[in-house]
């Protein structure tokens, strides 16, 4: 019989899940199938169900007991983890259509607004982040015709690549060559923020960044600056941070349905799905950092 782990569900902004979630833990316990048991008390707790407002807002640092925190939206916990043995998964596979409905209808937004010699059309979409967003941002440009080149700090596999049609480029090649370049990344130390000064010189005039990582991960102030002195005229779009919280909320049986199921997994020991790595993108000057962090990546996600 697996040992039986205490769970803290903190869901105060989602009641319907949080709901959900523990009639079917109180009733596994019931059946005695479940290898569960509720408590209040997060600080005896192996394992906790929470959203990234609670957990910046009220739990603050995780408690060393916590082994495996599952996320009901797409953030990573990071300001929040500091022990590399806990695991740490979201719900980006199962939310990730919104936020990627949201970077296309920019797209196009951009495409009718586009202009150049000779009637070119937008064409160029970089991708700096090839997770569970990245690969589906990509899929979806794809269908758009657009070329698309990613960076991303592992190697991706070789079938996620030929499902969007992206071709791999290092960072500053990818900034230099994109009419609009998607940030899809992590934040953490190494990306705070990722596109500095520096990078954003690289730009071409009149280049579009779409953020879809926090407004940590990009100098706005960079930008500003930039902009005033009419040297990039970078069109610079930021998603809003309530837009994959607004997904979960609208699914709640489906969301409750995939944190059911990698409860599941991580009490037989294996992986849930959506793992969250502690590992923020490099800068794009630091050829150490990726000799050092290029192991290949198993999965799209």
């Amino acid at each position: 019989m697996q040992e039986r782990q205490k769970i803290h569900v903190a869901l105060p902004r989602r009641p319907a899940i949080r709901s959900a979630l523990e009639s079917a833990i109180q009733a596994a316990i019931d059946l005695e199938l479940g290898n569960y048991d509720l408590t209040d008390d997060i600080s005896e707790a192996a394992v906790v169900v929470t959203d990234n407002e609670t957990l910046d807002n009220e739990i603050g640092q995780v408690p060393s007991s916590v082994r495996f925190l599952q996320l009901t939206g797409c953030g990573s916990g990071a300001p929040n983890i500091t022990d590399d043995n806990l695991t740490v998964a979201n719900a980006s596979t199962l939310l990730v259509e919104n936020p990627a409905d949201w970077a296309i209808d920019q797209w196009q937004d951009i495409e009718r607004r586009f202009t150049r010699p000779r009637r070119e059309k937008l064409s160029t979409a970089g991708i700096i982040g090839f997770g569970n967003l990245g690969h589906e941002l990509g899929k979806r440009l794809n269908q758009l015709g657009a070329t698309i080149w990613v960076n991303d700090i592992r190697t991706p596999r070789q079938m996620s690549f030929q499902e969007v049609g992206g071709r791999r480029s290092s960072l500053d090649m990818l900034l230099s060559r994109s009419d609009v370049v998607f940030v899809a990344v992590h934040h953490g130390p190494t990306s705070d923020p990722l596109l500095s000064s520096r990078e954003l010189r690289l730009l071409n005039v009149g280049a579009t960044i779409i953020n879809m990582s926090g407004e940590k991960v990009v100098d706005q102030g960079a930008i500003d600056e930039l902009n005033s002195q009419q040297q990039r005229q970078i069109d610079y779009r930021r998603m809003p941070s309530d837009l994959s919280r607004a997904s979960a909320s609208r699914r709640p049986q489906s969301t409750t349905g995939w944190i059911l199921n990698n409860l599941g997994h991580w009490g037989l020991g294996h992986q849930p799905r959506s793992i969250v790595e502690q590992v923020s993108h490099p800068s794009a000057g630091d050829p150490a950092f990726w000799a050092s962090r290029m192991a290949p990546k198993q999965t799209p996600g």
